[in-house]
Formats: C-alpha cells, structure tokens, sequence
C-alpha cells in the first residue's frame, strides 16, 4: 500500500470516528463490539452505499454503525491516484472504557 492511500484511509477512519455515535440504551446495556461495514464511495467522498459485512452481535450497534458512514459523508476526497469509485472495508468500534 502506498503512502499516500494509507495516509488517506487514515483520514477516512479519523473522519468516520468523528460521526461515531454510541447509542444511549446500548451503553446503559453495557452492549460492546465492533460492526465492520462494507461503504463505496466516489471521487468526491460521498457514499454510494454502506453495508454490513460483519456485525457486532447486536443491532442497535449494527444500526448505528451504518448511521455513521452516511452522518460523515462526504468523507475526504479519493486522491487522484486511485480509481474513481472505492469500496472500502472498515471497523466502527463500540467500546465502554472501564
């Protein structure tokens, strides 16, 4: 992986981790785990699509990782580099710290 896409993809991460939230009931549940989502974008950072790949066992966190790929968009601009439409595989993290 080049520099520059491992340098964009941290962007998209820090961007999607800034839209992240953990909904009120699921940490009053003490409900944790990691939802992976499936999200394509085009050149200008809007999402085409998000989708589950994997889910985290409960779905409110599910839901609500979803919700965060569409509350970030757009998300940082596919550099030139790159193909014009990417889909991307990332973990949205729902943890209570202890």
């Amino acid at each position: 992986m080049s520099q520059g896409r491992s340098s964009w993809e941290a962007q998209v991460l820090a961007r999607l981790e800034r839209y992240r939230q953990y909904p009120a009931t699921s940490r009053l549940r003490g409900d944790e785990g990691t939802a992976y989502l499936s999200i394509r974008i085009d050149r200008e950072g809007r999402v085409l699509a998000a989708r589950l790949s994997r889910g985290s066992g409960h779905p409110a966190l599910d839901q609500a990782a979803l919700d965060t790929a569409y509350r970030a968009a757009p998300l940082p601009r596919i550099p030139d580099a790159l193909p014009d439409t990417l889909e991307l595989a990332v973990p949205v993290e729902f943890f209570l710290e202890q």
